[in-house]
């Protein structure tokens, strides 16, 4: 494979043919629909080649050019000489009156896979135009260009994704190692089709079945405030430099009090911690009550001894003596019968084990944290107890445990990091 850095207007035409002549299946428009003629579909073709050639991510088979393919990773931005030549293209080349009627279409056809990814966070390699030149077509050429694509795939283990607008284009690329992962029907005859590549090396939370099903959570009814503040939850603990500075002391002082031990986290969140200092433990299970925090959770790249589970903090579905360390943080404040739930850790937690516990404390002198305290309220979150430090060191230890370890951090809502051993 060769990078391309130029061609001539007569090289470019040819691309833009090819996919202008291409012969759709009966009844079958494709996005030519949108075109006001053929000459129009191969001058928006011609328009997005030279913007791969300005923007550096148009390759070809070798320097007799047979086939390209224009791909690049889903961080990239184009620049604003490329979006402009692209987007002054369309007016002239699009059927005004096919467009609406497409887009009517696409209001209702769900979203895009490359809308899922970016909704997870999730990165991935976009191959937005795979181009075989007429006279080498049906030679191979197609799963060259492909194989580019993959190796990029596999080199930074993500996905590869491309849409296509042809039932053969799209059985095509499934022969060459593609999946359908969704079809959406815009109108009679108009049917785009996400194709996506997982290479083996692929964290599977990335993976095509685990993305869909955790964006119909994602997308789904709340069924809890939690399920209402999963998107956000990590920017609201960590947004603010004082407690990212905090959860940071946090972090380090965890991660020498897990190694080597079976973990259990509870209200794990978006798994903040357990991502953090899972590295160091021997296993980690980190459990939520709200779907939706976990489906957050399972994003981005998860340690292969960490694992997420839904359970009820109060009723915890795990024998007796199970774990050397329990994590609950920040989240007995908010949990009807928090005294419930320190039994059940209790429990789960072997003879010498070992709680932690930071939890956010109310401070009213903190004008900060009391705005803070104010917004939640506001927005649906209730405070069962409104702890200062020594009333939260006080429940823990009227609740059967021997508080070992208590700080105040330093953090923009007051903090108090505590380990407990069980009575």
């Amino acid at each position: 494979m060769v990078k391309v850095n130029t061609l001539n207007e007569k090289e470019i035409r040819a691309i833009g043919d090819a996919f202008a002549d291409h012969e759709y299946d009966t009844s079958e428009y494709g996005m030519s629909y949108l075109g006001k003629n053929r000459r129009a579909v191969s001058d928006y073709i011609c328009a997005y080649v030279r913007m791969a050639i300005n923007e550096r991510i148009l390759w070809s088979t070798s320097e007799r050019h047979e086939a390209f393919i224009a791909f690049m990773m889903s961080d990239r931005n184009m620049s604003i000489s490329s979006a402009t030549g692209l987007l002054g293209s369309i007016p002239r080349c699009v059927d005004i009156s096919h467009v609406i009627k497409t887009a009517k279409g696409a209001f209702h056809s769900g979203k895009s896979y490359r809308d899922i990814l970016k909704k997870l966070k999730i990165p991935y390699i976009y191959v937005g135009m795979v181009a075989v030149k007429k006279e080498y077509q049906h030679q191979g050429y197609m799963r060259r260009v492909l194989k580019a694509a993959f190796e990029e795939g596999r080199r930074y283990a993500v996905p590869v994704v491309l849409e296509t607008d042809a039932v053969l284009k799209r059985d095509k690329y499934i022969h060459l190692g593609m999946e359908c992962a969704a079809e959406h029907h815009y109108t009679d005859g108009v049917v785009l089709y996400d194709m996506v590549y997982e290479p083996g090396n692929m964290p599977k939370e990335w993976k095509e079945d685990t993305v869909l099903g955790d964006i119909e959570i994602l997308c789904g009814k709340d069924k809890n405030i939690w399920d209402r503040f999963a998107p956000v939850y990590s920017s609201f603990v960590t947004g603010t430099p004082g407690n990212r500075k905090a959860y940071e002391a946090m972090y380090r002082r965890i991660k020498k009090m897990v190694s080597d031990k079976d973990v259990l986290e509870i209200a794990t969140g978006p798994g903040i911690i357990a991502k953090q200092v899972a590295d160091s433990a021997g296993r980690i299970i980190a459990t939520d009550f709200s779907e939706k925090m976990l489906a957050v959770a399972r994003r981005g790249i998860i340690p292969a001894n960490l694992t997420f589970e839904q359970a009820d903090a109060s009723t915890l579905p795990y024998e007796d003596d199970s774990f050397d360390v329990v994590i609950i943080a920040n989240a007995l404040h908010v949990i009807p019968g928090a005294e419930n739930v320190l039994s059940e850790i209790k429990r789960v937690l072997k003879r010498d084990g070992l709680l932690i516990a930071p939890n956010f404390i109310h401070d009213n002198k903190n004008k900060i944290s009391e705005f803070f305290s104010k917004a939640l309220s506001v927005s649906g979150v209730k405070f069962e107890s409104k702890w200062d430090d020594t009333g939260y060191i006080g429940f823990l230890e009227e609740n059967g445990f021997d508080v070992v370890l208590s700080k105040k951090l330093p953090s923009t809502i007051p903090l108090m990091y505590t380990e407990c051993r069980s009575r």
